[in-house]
């Protein structure tokens, strides 16, 4: 009985190093895991993409026209996370221009493009300060303000 007594042992042995080298693995999948999901999680400066919230507000400030320049108002407001309406107040005149497209293109500052039958606005926010000039039949100028 000696002989299957041992190789009964050596399977056992076998087995049991099996087992040993399973739940260490299974340890460090585990580990593994738990570590990997620590590292990708969600964090505060995951890229914002909504440009809308972060433009919009009031500017005051001025708008120069060829026949010189006057005070302005506009007032951007959120559309949706990349396009924008504008109310504009120039001197007398008042004009709104819906679904402005707004585009990031470095930290902090943002490219405003609309352009429809003749009229046309190119912009950029940086920081608080707006900038843009307009053509259009009632107003064509450009406009310089801050929030």
């Amino acid at each position: 009985m000696h002989g299957r007594d041992g190789r009964f042992l050596i399977i056992l042995t076998f087995v049991n190093v099996i087992f040993y080298k399973m739940k260490e693995a299974l340890t460090w999948l585990i580990l593994l895991t738990v570590v990997s999901m620590a590292l990708t999680s969600c964090k505060g400066d995951d890229p914002q993409t909504d440009y809308a919230s972060i433009i919009a507000g009031t500017y005051t400030g001025t708008v120069t026209t060829d026949t010189g320049v006057i005070a302005g108002i506009t007032t951007v407001t959120k559309k949706s996370e990349t396009k924008v309406d504008m109310a504009i107040t120039a001197g007398s005149h008042s004009l709104n221009i819906p679904g402005i497209r707004v585009v990031s293109t470095e930290d902090n500052v943002y490219t405003l493009s609309f352009s429809v039958a003749g009229n046309s606005l190119a912009g950029e926010v940086e920081g608080n300060n707006l900038t843009y000039t307009l053509s259009s039949g009632a107003l064509d100028g450009t406009f310089t303000g801050t929030r």
